[in-house]
Formats: C-alpha cells, structure tokens, sequence
C-alpha cells in the first residue's frame, strides 16, 4: 500500500535527484566544487530540518568534542549533525560542540564513491572509539552507538552501462565490516543514495539458548553459524530490503533515521512505530546476507552475556 507521506517524501527525494541534475554545469566549473558542496549540505539540511522533530535541530560544519583521554580530541569537520533537544542553544553555535550533545552525524557527498564509502565507516569509527561506554551492565549500549552516523548523498559514481552500483555497496560495506569494524556499534548506520538507494544498520542479538534449539532444528543455519553451544550471537550489518521497490531511498531514510533516534530516545517512539507499521523504511532482516556475527561474550561485558543467554532475542 502506497501511504501518502511515502509520497510525500518520494516528492523531496525527486527534488534532491533534479538538483543534483541542475548543479551537474556548476559543479565542473573550476573553482566551484565548495560553493556546489555546500548547496548539497543545505539541501539534506532542510531535508531532515523538514522531516525531524522541531527541536531535533540540525547543525552545519562541526566538529565534535570526544571523551577518552588516550585518543583524538576532536573529530575532524562532520558535514551535519542532529543535536539532542537537550543541547543548550548558545552551544549549538560553536565550531566545537560535545558529542554527548548529538544525536546522529552525516558525511554528505554529491557523487558517492568507494572512497566515501571507506571515509564514512573510518569516521563513524573514530567518533564510536572516541566516546566511553554508557553503561555497562546495558546490552542495547554495548550494540547501539550513541550517535549514528551515516553517508548521504546524491548520487554515486558508478554510472557505466556495465557498472552494478547496488552490489558495488553491499559489497564494499561488507569487505569493510569484516576489515575494519570490531563491534556493532562501530560501523556506518546509514547509507542513502537519491537515485540509487538506502541500506540501514540491523543488528541482532540472538541468545545461546534461542540459537541452540534453532540451529538443532535448522541445518542451513548451523552450517553457516558454526557452533553455537559456548555463547550467544550478536549479528549486524549494512542491509537493504532488494523486494520492495515501491519505496524511494528518501522514504526509507526518514522512517529509518527515525526507529534509530527511539532507540535512544523513546519519546520519539509514537510516531517511530507509526512510520514502521506504514512500511515507511526496510522491515526486512536477512540473516547471511553480508552481516557479521559476533560472539556476544566478545562485544558485551562477560556479566552482560551470562546474563542474557536464557533471554529473548533483541533487534536494533
């Protein structure tokens, strides 16, 4: 079923595609790759200005202040970023702003390339490292980061008749997920391309319990899983929903960005749930389709994981 927000949202989305169209002359131009960076910036800036809450403001150009002492004290320049509503106004306009004070980051390109791709997930990284744990007796704070992060663009590079863009970033995302990211709640929530599509985080935490009379009644799993009898799984990734081609990628972002933002602030679950149940982001969660599995003893607190591993799973 077609809802009407979805077109709504299809609307902007056309919008971002046309002006990326538009700004193809100037962006060739000598001397104008900043002024055209820019107006990219300004345009997801008004995006998520229009499709967030009010006091979910956006900033433009910042850099954040992180936590650890044995580490970088700033992140470098982040494109834009989402404040929580408890940020204090008068910080907002600064250069340097907490991290603590923000809700979700994004690195914003006109054209999305291998090189962005690999940017994105080493930033996310940085700022993931750089930020102390909030608690640890909390499983959802060992696998969910306290910012997202995410790359959005407009469109992407690979444009030769022979070219397979989609496969080019599932593929790409997975070679990094298994180089460079050691947790959950290290690597890129977030993908979003105008014309080409939008991948999300998902990450489950599957207890030893669940997995052992899974994989005992389901040999397709245990062959691909391997033994589970010594812990509990945790499995996350960058996925995509390929079957359902009636949402644009702009749609998919929104309802996306908004189950994340509840996941850390439940007030925002109303209208989450609402955009979830109108099938407003990818419902799907593939297992073995590119995600990378954990051992939940290896990503938690060791208490955390003895405690889970009679519970329910958990999905993120």
């Amino acid at each position: 079923m077609i809802h009407e927000h979805h077109e709504w949202l299809t609307d902007v989305n056309n919008s971002i595609v046309e002006s990326f169209e538009r700004e193809q002359a100037t962006a060739s131009e000598q001397g104008r790759a900043q002024e055209t960076g820019h107006a990219v910036e300004s345009n997801w800036d008004e995006v998520l200005t229009d499709w967030l809450p009010p006091h979910y403001e956006a900033g433009k150009r910042k850099y954040l202040m992180l936590e650890t002492e044995d580490g970088a004290p700033l992140t470098k320049e982040t494109d834009l970023v989402i404040f929580h509503p408890h940020y204090p106004t008068k910080l907002r306009k600064k250069h340097h702003v907490l991290a603590s004070g923000v809700a979700a980051a994004f690195s914003i390109k006109r054209t999305v390339g291998r090189k962005d791709m690999v940017e994105a997930y080493e930033d996310a990284i940085a700022l993931r490292r750089g930020m102390r744990l909030r608690g640890w007796w909390n499983l959802r704070d060992h696998l969910v980061p306290p910012v997202f992060y995410g790359l959005l663009g407009q469109s992407h590079e690979w444009k030769a008749p022979s070219s397979t863009p989609d496969e080019n970033v599932r593929d790409i995302s997975i070679e990094l997920e298994n180089g460079i990211v050691t947790a959950p709640r290290e690597g890129l929530d977030f993908i979003c391309i105008a014309d080409l599509g939008t991948w999300t985080r998902k990450t489950a935490s599957l207890p030893q319990q669940f997995l052992d009379k899974n994989v005992r009644t389901d040999p397709v799993s245990g062959h691909w899983m391997g033994a589970v009898g010594d812990d509990s799984r945790v499995i996350s990734g960058l996925g995509r929903d390929y079957e359902q081609q009636n949402l644009s990628p702009l749609t998919n972002f929104i309802g996306a960005l908004w189950d994340k933002l509840s996941t850390n602030d439940p007030t925002l679950k109303p209208l989450a749930d609402g955009l979830r149940i109108t099938k407003t982001m990818d419902t799907s969660f593939s297992l073995g389709s590119g995600q990378k599995i954990y051992k939940l003893s290896e990503v938690t607190h060791p208490d955390v994981a003895a405690r889970y591993w009679k519970s329910a799973p958990c999905y993120y």
